[in-house]
């Protein structure tokens, strides 16, 4: 049995399953983490109280699986964490981003087996539901209060809606941002830039440098590394979020110049 982290004491996540979700209803009010939130919400939770620098965080989350990304998409990772944690419930922010060092969580947490934290409802004495019943024939509820938590009832269903709504459309993939430029050598290539004509002539560019071959119905994700001064290609044979995608990267580590 994987274990699991439960989260001061009101939040459990289950890195295996990648799943975050509040203790109470658990796991039917859990949200799905997307692969880069959940790995680097658990390098943060396994490291709690350490200061984990930006490079560390690219490499353990990104380079591993052969993917290099800007520093703007570890940062829309570290919010996307604290996005999902305020969803779930937990009014305390435990992820603190350190100027110039890092980032570091301050949280309460445990870890063990999910039986441990999810333990059965006591079920109450016969005796003790059957003077309850007699209670409430003795005394019966009177109509205008039944009416009243007919509507409590109604509100707390369109809260519910709402709240499940929000939780489903919590994390969305960070190459779901980028934008579509058309196909090139089989490619449909997308890219983080918003000229499309400027980025149909870099891919175009790199791919006389190195070529780029697809196969009919890959994708290719054109990414500007300003960091590293460089340029990343990501080609995957189908959309990155299905769970059997096969992505491959090369990156270009000259920046590429435009002629103007």
């Amino acid at each position: 049995m994987k274990n699991v982290f439960l989260i001061n004491d009101a939040i459990l996540f289950e890195p295996e399953r990648r799943r975050l979700g509040p203790i109470a209803g658990y796991p039917e009010r859990a949200v799905t983490l997307h692969g880069p939130v959940n790995a680097c919400l658990l390098q943060l939770l396994e490291h709690n109280e350490q200061v984990l620098t930006q490079r560390y965080l690219f490499s353990t989350v990104w380079e591993k699986q052969g993917a290099v990304v800007t520093t703007n998409a570890l940062y829309q990772t570290i919010a996307s964490i604290r996005k999902a944690l305020k969803t779930a419930g937990l009014a305390d922010d435990i992820i603190k981003t350190l100027p110039k060092e890092g980032f570091t969580c301050i949280a309460r947490v445990r870890t063990g087996e999910i039986e441990t934290f999810l333990a059965p409802e006591k079920i109450p004495d016969e005796s003790v539901l059957d003077a309850a019943s007699s209670g409430m024939a003795e005394s019966p509820t009177p109509a205008k209060k039944r009416t009243f938590a007919y509507w409590i009832a109604g509100l707390l269903f369109i809260l519910s809606c709402g709240v499940f709504y929000r939780t489903w459309k919590i994390d969305e993939p960070v190459l779901a941002s980028y934008h579509n430029v058309g196909q090139i050598n089989q490619c449909e290539v997308y890219s983080s830039w918003l000229d499309q004509d400027k980025s149909r002539r870099a891919f175009e560019s790199l791919s006389e440098r190195y070529p780029l071959n697809c196969n009919p119905g890959d994708r290719a994700y054109l990414t500007l590394n300003h960091a590293q001064r460089g340029v990343t290609v990501i080609i995957c044979d189908k959309n990155p979020q299905d769970t059997d995608a096969r992505c491959h990267s090369i990156y270009y580590r000259q920046e590429y110049h435009e002629e103007e």
